[in-house]
């Protein structure tokens, strides 16, 4: 049976070393922080929660949440065009967390703090009877007034996705039998896209000042690129085709033209989506190239069409592909 452990020893022992880079942290003495944006920056803020056995699986290792649980809110900032400063915690412990996984949990957030170079302010820690979660709150900065929002696109922007699509709703199919994928290379590519999601953080301010609109990928491509569609009050065109799969995710789907589609809509991707004017295309692909990251133009926005769906789907000749709604649902549960 694993030994309770104290709430301040807990912070003392494990979270207080996060934060020594962090002055308004105040050693995580106080019960409160300070966090000041650069002159001529705004402050940009963004909040996710994940739980056990909805968003991760209940025996995913602790250094895996911990990282998961920071970069699905780093790829939401990313979205924005802002740079990463600090995050807080709230973390809710089921009472056999013993220490190891604490010391886990907090080697995977000090590996992270130091690649997207953020540190801890604060937050809170309590026992749970339920599962284990947690919930962060995560600060960035971008120049003033340029924070790329959702409702900044207008009708023939180009939409652009970053990465590729789809290899994370595969992983989590292979991890929960319903795909099945000898062992090998694939395999494990698609299970760590899923695990370990690599939000655009040294991407997304590259963006400022050319992208009109964008979101991050967490529900699903077509979930997003929607939620774009409804902030602008437009709607987009998307070649099925010329949505970029990686060589694991074309190996998986082959010829199976439903699994593909599934794809579009499955989430937990971390790309981002976004729309630009057609003037700064060559300016993407500066970015493209400079960066290293694919970044593929996809579709296009058009006038609303309040008969049919925000996002349409076209193969090859043109004909309307259907996908349904898609989108993660928050409420489903896995082990």
């Amino acid at each position: 049976m694993a030994q309770p452990v104290d709430e301040f020893d807990l912070i003392a022992r494990f979270f207080k070393p996060l934060a020594r880079d962090m002055p308004g942290a105040f050693g995580l003495r106080d019960d409160a922080a300070v966090l000041r944006p650069e002159p001529g920056f705004d402050l940009v803020v963004s909040a996710d929660a994940i739980v056990a056995g909805v968003h991760f699986f209940t025996h995913s290792p602790p250094e895996y949440i911990a990282r998961r649980g920071l970069r699905v809110n780093l790829s939401d900032i990313a979205a924005k065009g802002a740079v990463p400063l600090a995050y807080t915690l709230t973390l809710q412990l089921p009472s056999e967390t013993d220490e190891a996984w604490l010391s886990g949990f907090a080697n995977g957030l000090s590996d992270d703090q130091q690649e997207f170079g953020l540190g801890l302010l604060g937050g809170d820690t309590t026992r749970t009877d339920g599962p284990l979660s947690l919930s962060i709150n995560i600060f960035g900065q971008v120049t003033e007034n340029n924070i790329i929002i959702r409702s900044g696109a207008r009708v023939g922007h180009d939409v652009y996705v970053t990465g590729t699509i789809g290899d994370a709703y595969l992983g989590l199919a292979v991890e929960q039998g319903a795909l099945e994928l000898p062992e090998g290379q694939d395999r494990m590519a698609l299970v760590d896209r899923y695990c370990l999601p690599q939000p655009r953080v040294f991407l997304g301010p590259k963006l400022v000042g050319y992208a009109s609109a964008a979101a991050d990928v967490s529900d699903g491509l077509i979930a997003d690129l929607g939620h774009i569609c409804e902030a602008s009050v437009l709607g987009a065109e998307i070649g099925f085709s010329s949505v970029p799969l990686s060589a694991a995710g074309r190996r998986t789907v082959t010829d199976n033209q439903p699994l593909h589609l599934s794809l579009l809509s499955g989430g937990d991707d971390y790309e981002i989506v976004f729309t630009a004017p057609e003037t700064v295309r060559d300016a993407i692909e500066a970015i493209s190239r400079d960066s290293g990251v694919p970044i593929t133009r996809i579709g296009r926005m058009i006038e609303r069409n309040s008969a049919g769906q925000s996002v349409v789907i076209r193969d090859d000749t043109g004909n309307q592909l259907e996908v349904g709604n898609g989108g993660y649902q928050h409420f489903r549960r896995y082990e």
